[in-house]
């Protein structure tokens, strides 16, 4: 955009060039003038297509020759004064100017001024019709030996914070004064620029600031910095290190050329990390469960996304597991938030968003289980069973402990657990440690003493009478049978 400023205060003038080309986004070319002679040369040799001139200049709306010229301009005129007054006002209607500025100029008022009146320029329209040249799209994602960016042109890819935003950012994009030096080309979820300038740097950063003033959210731009090549590679390459994002959140700049390096582990969770989280779930501990969480987020380390989300689905199955116990299923806003999470683990671009929002939910989850508890509404006896499973190797393991733990009376646990499982509790935790021990037996070469000793009977000879009601024959039968 050529910008002609007119004015007799010199510093004013330079005030405004310096603001206007450190804040205003894109290529801007300003000129001063402080004398009627000087604007009169600029504007022909210059050729302005917008400029901000002091009105005051025209005393008593003297018809002076720069005057005239003005009329005649088929530019856009923005006008300030020192004084608002009525007479000041009648030689901007008669300028037909764009707006009157009173002094000191409201300079973030100028910027967005300058901003519409880009919108009017034939340079964006040329672009917009340019952006939907297919052969693009054919270099983009087709195989092509040659490229075909042209001298100080930047392969750039920007994606907004927001998915519902792309369509602003798309139009928003056409309507910046920066558009003029760039070519944009929509995709499904991110917009490909094409810079033409010699500071990209400066250029993709106004942009982002520009962004996020006007629409209060954030950009990342992905920079493709490297050798010559393809534009598929270009697109490759920038794409990829765009998916820093995941790790690093919005407001970014991604270089190509600076990739991270991921690690795989394994997404599901073993036994003992299942067991960690059902115990950190019904201790109430959430501290634990914050702990095990961010494990996956130290710094310096990065994980393959695929495997992240397949191992936070796999903690969100724990959590489920949770919820059944306490029947906080049962209630429809619970039940929604959990939908929420699962998609929020599936799809959301930033990983610790996700962290956050699991952490919240399971927050919400152990208050409402100490409500449960509370309130005697939990299922005791799945509770008493979900013990058992856990903790049925230690000897030490019996109704009064379970009942302690629940916190509840053991005849109140006596009464109901015999009524719901058609057998007494301790009934049941022998039956599950003689089962636990048939398989012991069969699958591994231990002595019976110490098969006992690890299904929580201090006394082999107990364990052997015990074993012997339960399958009908003694444990040494039922191995060599």
């Amino acid at each position: 955009m050529k910008l002609l400023l007119i004015d007799r205060d010199s510093t004013d003038l330079s005030g405004i060039r310096w603001f206007l080309h450190t804040y205003f986004p894109g290529d801007v070319t300003i000129e001063i003038s402080t004398t009627i002679n000087e604007a009169l040369q600029s504007i022909q040799q210059f050729e302005p297509e917008v400029i901000l001139l002091n009105i005051d200049l025209f005393s008593n709306n003297r018809l002076t020759a720069l005057y005239r010229v003005l009329q005649k301009h088929s530019g856009t005129i923005l006008a300030m004064t020192t004084e608002p007054l009525f007479k000041n006002a009648i030689k901007a209607i008669d300028l037909q100017v764009a707006h009157l500025f009173v002094k000191p100029i409201d300079l973030e008022v100028l910027k967005q001024k300058l901003t519409a009146i880009s919108l009017r320029t034939p340079k964006a329209e040329a672009a917009y019709q340019e952006a939907t040249d297919e052969s693009f799209y054919y270099q983009l994602f087709l195989d092509n030996k040659t490229c075909s960016l042209e001298t100080n042109s930047h392969f750039t890819m920007i994606e907004p914070e927001h998915s519902e935003m792309f369509n602003k950012l798309y139009n928003w994009l056409q309507q910046t004064p920066i558009y003029s030096s760039m070519r944009i080309y929509p995709l499904s979820e991110r917009i490909v620029c094409l810079f033409q300038t010699n500071d990209l740097e400066k250029d993709v950063r106004t942009l982002m600031k520009e962004w996020r003033l006007t629409n209060n959210s954030s950009l990342n731009i992905g920079i493709y910095d490297g050798e010559q090549t393809t534009m598929k590679n270009m697109y490759t390459l920038t794409k990829r290190a765009l998916h820093q994002s995941f790790y690093e959140g919005f407001g970014h700049i991604f270089y190509a050329s600076k990739q991270l390096e991921t690690q795989t582990f394994d997404p599901l969770l073993t036994p003992e990390e299942q067991q960690l989280l059902i115990s950190s779930l019904e201790d109430g501990n959430i501290e634990a469960v914050k702990a095990f969480l961010y494990r996956l987020s130290n710094e310096g380390i990065y994980y393959k996304q695929d495997d992240l989300r397949i191992h936070l689905t796999s903690v969100l199955a724990q959590i489920r597991r949770f919820m059944l116990k306490y029947k906080l299923h049962e209630k429809a806003a619970i039940e929604q938030n959990y939908r929420q999470l699962f998609h929020l683990i599936i799809e959301h671009p930033i990983f610790y968003t996700i962290l956050n929002g699991i952490i919240s939910f399971t927050q919400r989850l152990i208050e409402l289980a100490h409500e449960a508890r509370m309130e005697k509404r939990a299922d005791y006896v799945e509770l008493a069973i979900e013990i058992i499973d856990q903790q049925f190797q230690d000897s030490r393991l019996s109704l009064p402990y379970v009942a302690h733990k629940l916190g509840i009376s053991p005849n109140y646990l006596s009464t109901i657990f015999s009524k719901k499982q058609g057998l007494p509790f301790k009934r049941y935790l022998q039956q599950v440690r003689i089962q636990n021990a048939t398989k012991m037996l069969v699958e591994t070469d231990f002595a019976i003493s110490e098969i006992a000793d690890l299904n929580g009977f201090e006394d082999s000879n107990y364990f052997i009478k015990i074993f012997k009601q339960h399958i009908g024959i003694t444990p040494h039968r039922y191995r060599k049978t």
